[in-house]
């Protein structure tokens, strides 16, 4: 054999040795193949309300999708908000589903902001999820849910009674929604502020306020914990503010808590949070 053919023969070797070196160090990173734990809709990590959760993702290491989910304990409202510590580097898609996985509301970020917020939403008593997904980029970021109560419904037109010489009933728009144009009803005397009956020997527990609402003219919507049907209390419940010996005027209960309202301001309810209730 000749040296031109031996040298031709060595080239061919190393060429094959050198193709299939390579061919065995190139790692390929499948998509989502690095999630971690969360990665997809049945392993989602509980995202607690009004708490910032931070996290990471990132396609080039095979993390694409970002899990989460949360569970109002009651109907109400939650805004769903993202922040993107560098914006720059990711384009990721957010978005927000029901219990059963179906999309409500999606968002596609940009590499010029940082904070992405939904509008607020109603909620119920369910499971809902939030999923992050991207095939480009990298960063961390902090994902949160803010739940509120739903407000008050809004009073309905009334009809107010005129009592001049020749009476009709008119409708007219309660006078904290009036606007210009429409027929205000007259202003209603504030109601008197009812002092303690509590009788003798009726025997009461004691719930404490954790959430306050004004409704304005010194009137107060108020969550109270402690009490609800598992505590015999229902709407109706003679309840006064203790301190202040204000009646409570409880109109809803859940099983840990009820729902009333005050006379009272809300730097009152700083100091008198406490509610006495008698139970049968």
């Amino acid at each position: 054999m000749s040296r031109h053919s031996i040298s031709a023969i060595l080239i061919v070797i190393a060429s094959a040795f050198l193709f299939t070196f390579a061919a065995c160090g190139e790692k390929t990173i499948e998509y989502n193949s690095n999630s971690g734990t969360n990665g997809a809709r049945d392993t989602a990590t509980q995202l607690l309300l009004n708490t910032n959760h931070i996290e990471d993702i990132s396609a080039p290491e095979g993390d694409n999708e970002d899990w989460f989910y949360f569970m109002p304990q009651e109907k109400g409202l939650v805004t769903v908000s993202a922040f993107i510590d560098t914006p720059q580097n990711l384009i990721v898609t957010l978005y927000v589903m029901d219990g059963f996985g179906k999309t409500l509301y999606s968002k596609t970020t940009n590499h010029s902001d940082n904070t992405y917020t939904f509008d607020k939403f109603d909620v119920d008593p369910d499971r809902y999820f939030i999923a992050l997904k991207t095939t480009e980029g990298k960063s961390n970021y902090t994902i949160r849910a803010d739940f509120e109560l739903p407000p008050p419904p809004e009073p309905e037109v009334v009809e107010e009674e005129d009592n001049s010489a020749n009476p009709v009933r008119q409708k007219c728009v309660p006078i904290e929604k009036c606007k210009a144009g429409q027929k205000c009803c007259k202003p209603k005397a504030p109601a008197p502020v009812e002092e303690n009956t509590i009788g003798e020997g009726e025997k009461t527990i004691k719930g404490t306020i954790v959430l306050v609402t004004p409704q304005g003219d010194d009137l107060a919507d108020v969550k109270i914990s402690g009490l609800g049907s598992q505590k015999n209390v229902k709407p109706g419940a003679k309840a006064y503010l203790r301190g202040l010996k204000r009646k409570v005027d409880i109109y809803s209960c859940k099983t840990t808590f009820c729902m009333g309202t005050v006379k009272a301001t809300s730097e009152e309810l700083k100091t008198y949070d406490a509610v006495d209730v008698v139970v049968p």
